[in-house]
């Protein structure tokens, strides 16, 4: 007795020195979060602002109770993190951060009751805790990060297969329930994985012990009373999951778009300090969506190495570090193959299967976490095996554990962001005088909208069909008390204005990501203007000038901010599609002209009109029907489109 537990306290100081080594390396990719915790986020954002985090974050602050879309280890634990620390951003960045040394702990613990090996569990700790996966999924989706309770799972079917008694059991049901109320997603691969796991576990210590495992009979039925009780739960809590499947179901399509492509597997991911920039530049040159669910690299040299432990297997008699090989590849095989995409959306994949059963899951491609895993037990076996030997094949070990981290390094350090849009809202949230600011992100821009609740300041989006991209828009919100008008980079308005910075009013601080400009009210009432009100698509741009396409009919407002009735005569530069067109114009209801719109941009003059204070509707109606861009110009536009309004004047 004082011998086992000698060894188990020995591997116990093994796994926690590597999570001690673990945390030293998140702490060093996260030094600038550890010196602002409430105002930057762990992570890079790889495929642009997320909505996710901010939300998360938010829930932390303002927990409720639970319901179809509450994960309740990972929602509840952030809770009392948020309550204890304040602040739900460095709640979140905290339960992000220490699932890295967590997940080092837990398959360090795995890859050793599995191999028996310190060397290879320390590098399997390593290596899945840093997985691209588990760093894709940290900037965005705080319980796809939750990768440190698979692994224990894990040991715990493991040493329950060994042997059911109370406290293993204990171990399965906690691990379990860990995994499934952390994370859906990994809820599902319990369900799908167990049966693998089970099977190749068993295998293996049959193998090993030359008799059945003693605990198969306890482990099945505590397997089957946990799996009632999710049911219950889910009965409990969330009963539109099975009562309302149908209602829930993501589009079919999805399944091509979230599930992996084997490709992925051996692409460098998009974070790489070397050759990220590339990877990200191929991502779009092939016009692939889902770029943050491919982010599942593996690479050249895990799989090199995991092949050589493979081998050696089939060399070897079998037992030693090397007696898991077969379970490893089984649970790592079927995760792989239900990761992948359907083919040509074909219904035959397993991942087609699954949906047809749950289609509330979408993203099979996070069944790679598994496939890392496993492999990487099975690579850190190989490589130990290498460097344990003499001549070439010692250096054939180093190149390729060298090859392995220059392909899955997690440093350079410092992965974070600001929690503000852009450095031109940092700037001025960090300006002591009062500003008032118009942000002239679009209104679908809602990525943004919990994160600026935190800008100190006062901020405004346009309101209802408001174009920051209008002329003279920025002397209209100067007019309101508007100080500052931001215009994000990268954005159509934003490209546009980096070769005619000068086109808004106002003087002008440009940023890597914005244009900030400071607005000064005008001395004098502002002439009558224009406004885009109804009808129109986003706006576009074509050179030095600008547009907004109209369907059947569009209305544009004149307002006159000045106490007085004023003579105008108007003019509006239109162009039609996709031929000319008649053009009825009425003004607040009353006729005020025809016009035939040519399909070539040009100033059509207006009659006279008197305007008395206030806002008025010019209202432009086409007397042919609208037709659909993509009928004409086979271009996958399905706007349906008439005339194109390019500007106007006012004398």
């Amino acid at each position: 007795m004082p011998r086992s537990r000698g060894i188990l306290a020995e591997r116990f100081r093994g796994a926690l020195g590597l999570a001690l080594v673990a945390s030293l390396v998140t702490l060093a990719m996260a030094a600038p979060v550890l010196v602002a915790p409430t105002s930057r986020l762990f992570g890079a954002e790889i495929v642009g602002r997320h909505e996710a985090p901010f939300i998360v974050a938010n829930q932390f602050e303002n927990p409720r109770a639970p319901g179809l879309y509450t994960q309740p280890v990972t929602d509840y634990l952030g809770a009392a993190i948020a309550w204890c620390t304040g602040d739900g951003i460095a709640a979140l960045n905290l339960m992000t951060l220490a699932t890295f040394p967590l997940a080092a702990l837990f398959t360090y613990l795995l890859a050793y009751r599995l191999t028996g090996s310190r060397p290879a569990s320390w590098l399997s700790g390593l290596l899945y805790a840093f997985a691209p996966f588990h760093l894709a999924q940290s900037a965005y989706h705080p319980h796809g990060a939750q990768t440190q309770w698979l692994p224990l799972y894990l040991l715990a079917v493991w040493l329950c297969l060994e042997r059911a008694g109370a406290a293993r059991l204990t171990l399965l049901t906690f691990s379990l329930g860990l995994v499934a109320l952390s994370n859906y997603y990994y809820g599902l691969f319990a369900v799908v994985l167990t049966p693998f796991a089970l099977f190749g576990f068993w295998l293996v210590q049959k193998r090993s012990s030359g008799r059945h495992p003693r605990g198969v009979s306890g482990t099945l039925l505590a397997l089957g009373a946990l799996a009632a009780a999710g049911l219950v739960y889910v009965l409990a809590v969330a009963p539109a999951a099975l009562e309302r499947r149908d209602q829930l179901a993501f589009p079919r399509s999805d399944l091509a778009l979230y599930g992996a492509r084997w490709s992925s597997y051996l692409t460098p991911p998009v974070g790489h300090p070397l050759v990220g920039a590339r990877v990200e530049e191929l991502w779009a040159s092939r016009g692939l969506g889902g770029m943050l669910e491919q982010q599942i690299t593996v690479g050249f040299g895990l799989l090199l190495l995991a092949g050589f432990a493979l081998a050696a297997y089939w060399r070897s008699d079998r037992k030693g570090d090397l007696q898991a090989t077969p379970a490893l590849v089984l649970i790592g095989l079927a995760a792989f193959a239900v990761s992948l995409a359907p083919a040509d959306g074909g219904g035959s994949s397993p991942s087609a299967v699954i949906y047809e059963l749950l289609p509330m899951f979408r993203a099979y491609a996070r069944f790679s976490i598994i496939v890392f895993l496993t492999t990487a037990i099975l690579a850190s076996v190989g490589a130990m095996q290498l460097l344990s030997t003499v001549g070439y094949r010692r250096y054939v070990g180093i190149a390729l554990l060298s090859l392995t981290f220059a392909e899955l390094t997690p440093l350079p350090p410092f992965r974070w962001r600001d929690v503000l849009p852009t450095t031109a809202h940092r700037f001025l949230d960090d300006r002591p005088e009062p500003v008032r600011v118009l942000d002239c992100a679009p209104q679908h821009r809602i990525a943004d909208n919990p994160a600026l609740q935190r800008f100190r300041h006062s901020l405004a989006l346009p309101s209802g069909n408001a174009d920051c991209g209008d002329p003279d828009f920025s002397r209209k919100v100067a007019s309101e008390g508007f100080t500052h008008l931001l215009v994000r980079r990268p954005s159509p308005l934003g490209d546009w204005l980096t070769h005619r910075p000068d086109e808004i009013s106002g003087s002008l601080q440009p940023f890597d990501d914005a244009f900030l400009y400071r607005l000064s009210a005008p001395d004098e009432p502002l002439p009558p203007y224009f406004e885009f009100d109804r009808g129109f698509h986003w706006r576009e741009y074509l050179g030095d000038e600008t547009y907004r396409w109209m369907g059947e009919t569009g209305t544009l407002a004149i307002v006159n901010p000045a106490g007085a009735e004023v003579s105008m005569t108007l003019g509006l530069k239109l162009h039609a599609f996709p031929e000319a067109r008649a053009l009825a114009i009425t003004l607040d209801g009353r006729p005020l002209t025809e016009l035939r719109v040519t399909t070539e941009p040009e100033t059509y003059p207006l009659p006279e009109v008197m305007l008395t204070p206030g806002r008025h509707q010019l209202t432009l109606r086409p007397l042919s029907p609208a037709v659909l861009a993509d009928a004409v110009l086979h271009n996958g536009d399905f706007r349906e489109l008439t005339i194109a309004v390019w500007g106007w004047t006012a004398k």
